[in-house]
């Protein structure tokens, strides 16, 4: 004999698997939910990290040509602000500068963005050039903003040197080296080329040590024999996100995968190390990139 259920105990049954279906996909909803929200966190925490903890790299660059006296000479490079802060008036990185014990600061271009940025620097800047000599050459942004001039103002009046396709001699213990800095092509049209400046720094140093500044990270493409023995140079932002074991994914020209994004590199004649830089421009935030002070230890071969 065929046995059925009742009407009622049928739609009880049909109605707790609707019911357990519905308990099933709740819980995978609310699974999926919390994965993306701690996602979400998680993706924050980084950016929010990259933008505001600084991060020290030093690097001990070896020369034949370095005087003897100029062993373990320390240049701090600060690159690519782009008018952004690191505590109030930038506190925080002048105490990582400081703990660097430079015996020159290094920038490296692109320390504003728009006018508005030039005045706030006073602070920083004033306090910065207590700590050693600073020496500093433009970048694209700092012609860009139009403010250029008023820049060049701030800085000649607080005591730092704009080395405008110009180049001086430091001298240590008897002996010197030859510090140079380029313009960014993004200045005059009638301006010196790089390997113009540095011919005429050879004619007066036919054998001296060169340490160039400058700002794009392009050097060792476009001027790969120039006749110096280190560069220093920013500009790509590291990459502006960074991947482990990959490194920088995109160029501040929005280029993918850019060839010279950090680190060290060797030219023909020189070496070539490009900061991370410290600040963005574009809109694409800083991920796994921290903002980068970079020590230079000069070291004699």
């Amino acid at each position: 004999m065929t046995r059925t259920l009742s009407p009622y105990l049928s739609e009880t049954r049909k109605h707790d698997m609707r019911d357990s279906q519905t308990g099933k996909l709740k819980k995978k909803l609310n699974r999926a939910v919390s994965v993306m929200a701690a996602l979400i966190l998680v993706i924050a925490a980084i950016i929010l990290d990259s933008r505001f903890r600084l991060v020290t790299t030093e690097y001990e660059l070896y020369s034949d040509d370095l005087p003897a006296a100029f062993d373990g000479f320390r240049v701090v490079q600060l690159s690519d602000l782009h008018g952004a802060e690191f505590g109030e008036d930038n506190g925080r990185l002048l105490k990582r500068v400081a703990k660097a014990e430079p015996d020159i600061i290094a920038l490296t271009g692109d320390f504003i963005s728009s006018p508005e940025d030039v005045e706030p620097l006073r602070p920083f800047l004033a306090e910065l050039v207590k700590l050693a000599p600073v020496y500093f050459v433009s970048g694209n942004h700092d012609w860009a903003s139009g403010a250029i001039e008023r820049l060049a103002a701030l800085l000649s009046e607080l005591g730092i040197v704009y080395l405008r396709n110009q180049h001086v001699a430091l001298s240590r213990g008897g002996e010197s080296i030859i510090l140079a800095g380029v313009e960014d092509p993004n200045g005059w049209a009638d301006m010196p080329k790089p390997d113009q400046v540095v011919e005429n720094i050879r004619a007066e140093y036919p054998e001296g040590y060169v340490l160039l500044l400058a700002h794009r990270n392009y050097w060792a493409e476009r001027y790969p024999d120039l006749d110096v023995n280190l560069i220093l140079c920013g500009h790509g932002h590291g990459g502006i996100v960074r991947l482990p074991f990959i490194g920088g994914l995109i160029g501040t020209n929005m280029n993918l995968m850019p060839k010279y994004d950090a680190g060290l590199y060797s030219a023909a004649r020189y070496e070539m190390l490009v900061s991370r830089g410290l600040g963005n421009s574009i809109a694409v935030p800083r991920f796994l990139n921290n903002g980068e002070i970079v020590v230079a230890v000069l070291r004699c071969a």
